[in-house]
Order: C-alpha cells, then structure tokens, then sequence
C-alpha cells in the first residue's frame, strides 16, 4: 500500500494506474491518491503510471507487507490539436442508464431463482501488540503469536482467530415474496452452535447493489448506483476496456457532502447492458458508526445463460473496536467472502415449498462432513491464513485450558452451561428480584443435542423470599418434521 504524489506540487494524484509488472492485477489510486494491493502471482516490481506523467517502477519484496509510494513528473510529449465541447457529465449519462435498466438486471427482480452459495467468514485480531502478548491468559498459548500478519487494508498487525465456512441452497422467488436457504455443511474453528451456524449462511449478509440504500449496522447508506445518486455522490468516468470480454466503462464515485451515509468508490458497467459488472467501495471516513473504523465491499457479476447478469462473488471486510472512538486497543477484522454457483432462473418451487415457517434451515448432518467433502464442494481453495486457523484451533484444542475458555464463550452467548446430556440455565435468570417474590431464586435447564435432536425436555424450580413459595415448571419441545416442531408447557 501506499500513496501516489504530483513531484512537482505534493498533492496526491487520484485515478493513477497502479499495477504489477509483467500480471494484469492492477488497480487505480483513490481520491486521496491511497492505493492497497497484493498478490500470489510471482512479481519482482509495481508500476505507477498517468496520462501526461512519466511511469515509475519500483522494486517488491515477495511475502513481505511494504509501504511504496510514487512521486510521478509530468512527461514531455505533444499533443495534437483537439476540440472539447461543452456537455453533460459522460459518467452521469452512464448512471441514468443504469437506473433505467435496472428491472431487468437486478436478480431480485426476477420472478424466481435459486442457487449454491459457499460462505467463509474469517475474524482477526488486530492491533497485536507485545504487551498484549504477554498477558497471562496467553502464557499457553504464545506459539498462536507466529501466526501474526500485516493487513493490506491499512497496515495493521493481525492475528486470525477464527474460520468458518459453508454451503447452502437458496430457493427465492417474487411473487408472493418468500426465500428458503438450506445450510448442507457447515465447518467452524473452536464453537459449534446452530444458531452461529444459522447465522454463517448466506441469507443474514446479502448486499444488493440495486437497492436503493444498503442497510449496515441498522444504517441506510445510499447506494452508488441509487435512482437519487446524483443528490448524493459526484462520478467521474475515468476508463474503458474489456472486461471477461466485455466493453466496460470504469466509473469512480465519492460523496457530493460530508457526513452523510455513503461509499468512494468505483464501478465497471457494462456498455450495451448497463449491467454492473464489479464494484469496490468503503464505507466514508465521517460514517460514525460506533466500534466501526472501516469497511469494504466488493461485489462481482456475470453474465449468466448470454441473458442474466448475476452475483457471483462479494467480499467484506470490516475492522472493528471493541471500545468506541479507541483505535489503538485491541480490535478485530471480520472478513466475508461469498461466491454463487448453479443459478436455476425462473423455475420456482411449488407452494408447499415455500410455506416453510422457518426460512434458514441447517441440516442435521451439516457440521458432519468430512475433510473430503470440503476438498471436493468448496468453491475455492483455502488461502494460508485460512488453513493456519485450522491448523492453529486443532493445536489449542489439545491444550484444557483453551476448551475451557470456549466453554465459558458459549455458555455467555447461549445462556446455558452445558454437561453432557444436560444444559444448566438459563444463567441470566438464577437471581432476580419483584415486588411480589422479593428475591428469587431460580435452577433450570434443558436437554442438549447429545441427548436428542429430535426432542428437548426442560424445566425449573424457583424460590421467593417474601412469598416463601416454591414454584415449577417443564415442558417439552418435539421436532415433527425438518422446518416444524411441537412446543408444550
């Protein structure tokens, strides 16, 4: 990463070519003249260029996170004789195109659709630093600390901690609005509970480009590509070439005001289509969202049976803190990468189908499947840092004190204690105090999956300390079939 600067007066130079030498892996500056980019390619060198400027090439250390930065002069060539008109913005044209075209190349639109859908999602640690490492909670486990990296977002060490993946059907259809996301597999380092597995599906992070706002964090930011984006963002067309053999035009875009909800940016658009081909944003400096210091989305469509433009990748990362408006303490990247296979378009399931009350099903076999079957339905392979958390979580796994730690994490995201066949809880309930009981004391629990997954059984007893009364209670919960149970108290 690193930053492009004018040589002759230090401002910073947006839409500058960054590329490297001898691939096609590239990218252009924003409009800070900032740029981020890595590769696995073997590459001995980057290259910065601009119309009118002189390229600068400067060497790269492969495996290794560096700062490069450009200072590009003006070249000495010239030019012929050329006339410019007065006319409209040529990206706005583009954009008023997009929205006209929008019913027909929005995949929501269409009156039915369903898909494969392979998830991972990755969490790290980051703003390691030697004092955290020698916490005592980590004296067991200081061999994790070789596993600490450099982010290419922005520069900061992190350590990954968490890996899961997996692999869904996802049944969708307009009219009447329903969706089904059947979860066939799941694989997840260190906690294995339905409801985080329901959660790893597709359905609870889906970003539509077409939308007219994007939802995140309980938040609408206006989309680039929204029917009012002019009254929100400036857009500046800045290349064309082919693209997966597609004339495209590259559309750069930033905010038109300061603190309102939306992205910098750029977006590939399809010349005859105008079809979204690839957009990458971040979410604006002055958002001032809390525990968020940033975040990125990068979304990629193709064409699919020569008619449908349809997703078929999006990425996020987001790095968060755990406390508000500190960015020097201990935080977290959360990554998501997303990629959609075997698109079936307008072939909706019958009625009965999608009257499911429950629309995210998890199978009773998904987190069963063995190495083998990752290996042969992933969509792509595991990157070194992704097979590292594998590695790393089945290494802590032998050591008691982290199963213990992991333990305590579910017992306070779920609220139960669990011990065999049995789960105590729930915890937030043990002690509470009314009017009418005065202090109350209260035990329960339930029956755990290892019991049955067809049936659960609970109950408790609870005490008063003014009323003097005991009080009980039970009942059980009988799964009928895969998306209906039977609840009696």
């Amino acid at each position: 990463m690193g930053v492009v600067k004018d040589s002759a007066t230090g401002e910073p130079m947006p839409f500058v070519n960054v590329v490297f030498k001898g691939t096609t892996i590239g990218l252009t500056t924003g409009f800070d003249g900032s740029y981020s980019i890595e590769t696995k390619s073997p590459a001995d060198s980057i290259i910065a260029s601009f119309v009118g400027y002189g390229r600068q090439v400067k060497a790269v250390v492969k495996g290794k996170f560096q700062y490069i930065n450009f200072s590009l002069g003006p070249s000495s060539f010239i030019l012929e004789t050329v006339v410019i008109k007065a006319g409209e913005n040529p990206a706005e044209i583009l954009l008023r195109k997009i929205i006209r075209n929008k019913e027909k190349n929005d995949p929501d639109k269409y009156d039915a659709y369903q898909y494969e859908a392979y998830n991972k999602i990755q969490i790290d640690a980051n703003n390691i630093t030697d004092k955290f490492k020698k916490r005592r909670i980590f004296r067991q486990f200081q061999f994790i600390f070789n596993n600490v990296d450099t982010s290419t977002v922005n520069g900061k060490a992190y350590l990954p901690i968490f890996l899961s993946e997996s692999l869904s059907e996802v049944y969708s259809r307009r009219k009447p609005r329903a969706s089904i996301e059947i979860i066939k597999a799941t694989k997840i380092s260190g906690i294995e509970n339905e409801s985080v597995m329901q959660f790893l599906g597709d359905k609870f992070q889906h970003t539509n480009i077409y939308d007219n706002y994007i939802n995140l964090f309980q938040k609408n930011f206006v989309s680039p590509i929204s029917n009012s984006g002019l009254n929100f963002y400036k857009y500046y067309l800045i290349d064309s070439a082919y693209f997966d053999n597609k004339w495209c035009y590259k559309v750069m875009f930033k905010p038109r005001h300061k603190q309102t909800l939306t992205f910098t940016g750029h977006y590939w658009v399809h010349d005859t289509t105008f079809a979204i081909k690839q957009v990458e944003m971040r979410i604006v400096d002055d958002a001032n969202i809390n525990f968020i210091n940033d975040l990125v989305i990068a979304l990629e469509y193709d064409l699919v049976d020569g008619k449908y433009w349809l997703l078929t990748k999006d990425y996020i990362i987001g790095d968060f803190n755990l406390i508000e408006d500190d960015k020097k303490t201990l935080g977290f990247f959360g990554r998501k990468t997303t990629t959609y296979r075997n698109y079936l378009i307008d072939q909706p399931k019958d009625d009965k189908f999608y009257s499911n009350p429950v629309n995210i099903v998890v199978e009773d076999s998904a987190h069963l499947q063995v190495d083998e079957f990752w290996d042969k339905n992933r969509h792509e392979e595991l990157t070194r840092d992704e097979k590292t958390i594998y590695f790393m979580i089945d290494t802590l796994k032998t050591i008691p004190r982290f199963n213990t730690y992991i333990d305590i994490i579910e017992m306070v995201t779920t609220g139960y204690y669990e011990t065999g066949n049995f789960e105590l809880g729930p915890y937030a309930s043990t002690l509470s105090f009314n009017a009418v009981e005065g202090v109350r004391f209260r035990f329960g629990g339930r029956t755990s999956n290892k019991f049955s997954t067809k049936i659960m059984l609970f109950g408790h007893v609870a005490y008063g300390t003014m009323d003097s009364r005991w009080k009980y209670g039970g009942g059980f919960l009988y799964m009928l079939w895969r998306w209906l149970s039977l609840y009696v108290e």
